[in-house]
């Protein structure tokens, strides 16, 4: 009977388990309320910094003290899941996240709230890392890929919405009024993730010692973080790097609308590629994603015309939803069951210090060059990032296939 499952891809197909169960709708769902508090308060607390007497160096100072403070919680946190359970880390870490959105409501000073946005930071690092943890607890083994790349499309599809609807929030309304929003948002997380079921998980050995991955074991996060340094240039310049052509700021928008799309269709569809044919679903998912981004940084840098952005936009939506989405999958596949939840806060560790290092990196090539080079010199760090898959994927082929 097993043999005829095996040659037989439909019936096989037909015995996975069920995806979409109770559980995961819940865990999508507070993933979602989550980042909708997340990107639309980093796309609005800039906005209230200058407005109420900071400069434009301080607003900068919102994103990077969260972006610090993410980056210490994670790893410590990915050993405390394991550790003490994630129920616990999940209910910490909301409860971290939702004190500063409270206070933000009675317009404190700016140097006041970039030390609630370290300690938001805090939370953010913690609950998200949890939450992701629960994820990879209620996926399915054998349906691991495909149900990471759904569970992702919530985390795309918020970054897509929220920070125009906090922008527009604040533009007709008040600033209270979009802290009370996120207020209650961050109340129905908490509201929502206490009926999630957790399975039960084999815990960390009983010793108090702080445990994280082999240098062997987290190399699917070094790959990650230098795609997410080379494509955080996008995300930081692509608006300026507009202007500096002399096109409009619709045609910045049609890039990343472009992108977003591309990402929410190809992200499941690399996860079940993965899911069904394993090494080779990962090779191929990779040499999509690595062709997509070269030819994108080629348009980009002899971009005249929207129609140019339109197409790299395109194909960096290509890159994030085939190279990118699937390395979360291999972080986690290499790894005994037991070190998911390390591999998870290191891999998203990774894309934290990626964007932020990226973010500041970037600039200095730019002002120094010009986006034109600064773009080119974007493929250096994919280049390192595809060199690396190259070289450990047959060192890890026989767990990728046995996990």
């Amino acid at each position: 009977m097993i043999k005829n499952h095996e040659n037989n891809p439909e019936i096989a197909l037909q015995a996975k388990p069920p995806l979409w169960s109770l559980n995961f709708i819940i865990v999508c769902l507070s993933n979602l309320n989550l980042f909708l508090v997340f990107n639309g308060l980093n796309a609005t607390l800039p906005v209230y910094i200058e407005k109420f007497g900071g400069t434009t160096k301080i607003a900068g100072l919102a994103m990077t003290s969260l972006t610090v403070a993410a980056i210490m919680a994670r790893p410590t946190t990915g050993w405390a899941l394991g550790k003490y359970g994630r129920r616990k880390l999940l209910v910490c870490g909301l409860v971290l996240f939702l004190i500063p959105s409270i206070i933000y409501i009675r317009m404190i000073p700016v140097a006041s709230l970039i030390a609630l946005r370290f300690l938001q930071g805090l939370g953010w690092g913690i609950s998200h890392t949890a939450i992701s943890t629960v994820a990879l607890d209620v996926i399915p083994q054998e349906r691991m890929g495909e149900g990471l790349g759904f569970y992702s499309l919530f985390s795309s599809l918020s970054l897509a919405l929220s920070p125009a609807i906090a922008l527009w929030l604040v533009s007709q309304y008040t600033f209270d009024r979009l802290f009370i929003i996120c207020t209650l948002l961050t109340l129905c997380t908490l509201i929502v993730s206490s009926f999630i079921r957790y399975p039960k998980v084999e815990m960390q050995a009983s010793d108090h010692k702080l445990e994280l991955l082999k240098i062997a074991d987290m190399w699917p996060s070094i790959v990650i973080f230098f795609m997410v340094f080379a494509n955080s240039s996008t995300i930081s310049f692509l608006a300026l790097y507009t202007i500096d052509l002399g096109l409009t700021e619709k045609a910045a928008g049609l890039f990343f609308t472009t992108m977003a799309l591309t990402t929410l269709i190809t992200r499941p569809l690399s996860g079940t590629i993965v899911d069904r044919i394993g090494q080779k679903g990962f090779d191929f998912c990779v040499m999509i994603g690595a062709v997509a981004i070269f030819i994108a940084v080629f348009f980009l840098v002899y971009t005249f015309q929207p129609v140019h952005l339109l197409i790299a936009g395109l194909l960096y939506g290509l890159c994030s939803g085939f190279f990118q989405a699937i390395m979360l999958v291999l972080a986690v596949r290499i790894v005994p069951p037991g070190k998911k939840s390390i591999a998870n806060a290191i891999y998203w560790t990774a894309v934290d210090t990626g964007v932020a290092l990226g973010s500041f990196s970037w600039g200095f090539v730019a002002y120094a060059l010009g986006f034109k080079p600064m773009y080119g010199f974007t493929l250096i760090p994919v280049t390192v990032a595809i060199l690396i898959y190259t070289m450990n994927r047959r060192k890890t082929k026989e767990k990728i296939e046995t996990a």
